[in-house]
């Protein structure tokens, strides 16, 4: 399933990029500020997000962004969810492949806004309590759903400033007991070559 999909962004990619006028290369990464909502008492945990891309511009205004970025996502708890052990500490760390494809609209001159679809694959799951960490991924569902929006701004050399909001689509868990679901904030630099 995760193959067929991927094969079918980067199908479109390639198709888009035959017809478009003008395409780049890139990197990009920054700091995620991240949470799972539903739950009453958590908190942001900070982590990073990595990666590359290709912007495929369809004209002047308009451009498709398909990306895969590693993203370091979580959350901080105040309570021991898993456990049961009443208020202590905690911190669900989650790391995804994530792959958004961003549709952009240039409003002015190098600003644009962006917003598209995400599939985030879980790379790993972390429970940790104290000085324990528990590997919980078989608990969680390992493809994850979302949105993203956001917006940007390239300087004529290639260097860009961009911010996005992504939210979750899916429950993150296997089990119907939890309903949570991912709300990451980012921030971060881009190159395009």
């Amino acid at each position: 399933m995760k193959k067929l999909i991927l094969s079918g962004v980067l199908a479109i990619g390639t198709m888009l990029a035959v017809q478009a006028q003008n395409v780049k290369f890139g990197i990009k990464g920054g700091l995620n500020i991240s949470k799972l909502t539903a739950f009453d008492e958590s908190k942001t945990l900070a982590g990073f997000n990595a990666g590359g891309f290709i912007n495929i511009g369809l004209n002047k205004s308009w451009a498709i962004q398909p990306e895969v970025v590693y993203s370091a996502q979580g959350t901080k708890l105040n309570s021991s969810v898993f456990f049961g052990l009443g208020h202590i500490p905690s911190t669900v760390k989650l790391n995804y492949v994530n792959v958004p494809v961003m549709v952009q609209y240039t409003i002015a001159e190098a600003f644009y806004v962006e917003a598209g679809p995400q599939l985030g694959i879980l790379a790993s799951a972390k429970y940790r309590v104290n000085d324990n960490t528990t590997d919980v991924k078989d608990n969680m569902k390992s493809i994850d759903f979302g949105l993203g929006f956001g917006c940007g701004y390239t300087f004529d050399m290639g260097l860009g400033v961009n911010a996005r909001y992504n939210f979750g689509l899916t429950n993150v868990y296997d089990s119907d007991n939890f309903n949570h679901k991912n709300s990451v904030a980012q921030i971060g630099l881009s190159y395009k070559f």
